[in-house]
């Protein structure tokens, strides 16, 4: 210690007195390019993409590394960030103008946004130095709660503000709504049939109105659709698939005539056909063009002559040979289909009390492992099956929302 101390003094009587006014001592420094790292804007479902940054001795003198490490301070399970670099065996010196590379990877503990740092120790002045991290970490591209004056509420950071969308104060005539495959845009279908172009989405052609009469239902887009050409289908209450915006006509599905029955509507993922549910629990294939119909469902959940069925759900490696999922009751309950599920069903559960209203399955859930998520009319979101928490956006002390809206 003594040394130490002897030698900065030393030092400091020679900066003091051997340099001319206006010189500077040698000295290294660090800077970090680029100064700052964010992954999950473009995809918050990931994957994401490593990404590098560059330590550069930006000194006239020699810069010793003695150590890199990564700070990971946001709650969750295990680390968010990882760091690989070229810069070790430390000590290592870098002369001037120099550098050395980091790699950093993101594998998100929970959803949210998720806060790291690299710190990089050093003997230049300010050590240790900070390259901050940012993560985003959402099981969906885009998340939006609709609700029934139509406005739609983002549900994160990373899914934007819609400009030029409907919004009817006072009068809840919002049924549905769906999305872009990009989640750029989209439309929301008002009660008789009016479909209204949000984001980037294009003006809907071709489809059907019911002046008047509310009786539209739902809204479904196939897949691909895009800003620059987007089509699917509207739900009318008989039962009743109406295209749009050039989409194929739709075969097979069930009609119900007078009947104000039909509920939602879901296609599979490969847009080759859907299904349809009924109130009273009923799923109805139809196909898309002159693709096969679907396998029929006959393990759905059913309560004859009781209007209770509020929504459904596919897995996202349905096929038309392999459909299953999930149909939600009004109070609550999720009732698997296509499939039996090894482990006894865990969510929230409002018994008599008609108020949930969606429910959507985690994109890398299966028939294995099912897991996702429930939104009940004040908007709350509930995980189903052990599923992370999902932060969500609004909430109403009133039954308000209608649908949760997601980009897969």
């Amino acid at each position: 210690m003594k040394l130490v101390k002897s030698f900065a003094v030393a030092s400091t009587i020679l900066i003091s007195t051997g340099l001319a006014n206006g010189a500077s001592a040698a000295g290294p420094a660090v800077t970090i390019n680029p100064s700052s790292l964010t992954f999950g804007t473009a995809n918050p479902a990931g994957p994401y993409p490593t990404q590098s940054a560059s330590v550069v001795n930006s000194g006239d003198a020699p810069l010793i590394l003695s150590n890199i490490t990564v700070e990971n301070p946001s709650p969750g399970s295990g680390a968010d960030f990882t760091q690989t670099d070229n810069c070790y065996p430390f000590p290592r010196t870098l002369t001037p103008g120099q550098s050395c590379t980091i790699q950093v990877g993101f594998f998100p503990g929970a959803f949210g946004v998720r806060q790291g740092a690299i710190l990089v120790a050093d003997n230049a002045p300010g050590s240790q130095h900070r390259l901050p991290l940012l993560g985003y970490a959402y099981p969906f591209k885009a998340i939006y709660t609709l609700d029934a004056f139509g406005g739609l509420h983002p549900a994160n950071p990373v899914s934007p503000n819609m400009t030029g969308g409907p919004y009817w104060p006072g009068w809840k005539i919002a049924r549905a709504a769906a999305m872009l495959s990009d989640g750029s845009g989209g439309y929301t279908l008002d009660g008789f049939g009016g479909l209204h172009q949000f984001g980037s989405a294009p003006v809907a052609t071709g489809g059907p109105y019911w002046n008047g009469w509310d009786i539209a239902r739902d809204v479904v887009l196939l897949p691909g659709s895009t800003p620059s050409h987007a089509g699917g289908y509207v739900l009318d209450g008989f039962g009743g698939l109406h295209q749009f915006g050039g989409a194929p006509v739709v075969t097979g599905f069930a009609y119900w005539s007078g009947r104000d029955i039909a509920k939602r509507v879901k296609l599979l993922p490969d847009g080759s056909g859907g299904y349809v549910l009924d109130g009273f629990g009923g799923l109805h294939p139809f196909a898309v063009g002159s693709s096969q119909l679907p396998l029929s469902i006959t393990d759905n959940a059913s309560w004859p002559g009781w209007n209770i069925a509020r929504d459904f759900d596919l897995f996202s490696n349905s096929t038309a040979a392999t459909a299953a999922g999930f149909t939600l009751d009004g109070y609550g309950g999720a009732h698997a289909f296509g499939f039996t599920q090894g482990a006894p069903y865990s969510g929230s559960y409002w018994p008599n009390f008609d108020i949930a209203r969606s429910i959507r399955l985690d994109p890398t859930s299966t028939t294995a492992t099912p897991f996702g998520w429930t939104m009940e009319g004040c908007g709350g979101v509930h995980t189903l099956n052990g599923a992370q928490y999902l932060p969500t956006g609004a909430y109403w002390n009133a039954d308000f929302a209608v649908e949760l809206v997601v980009v897969r």
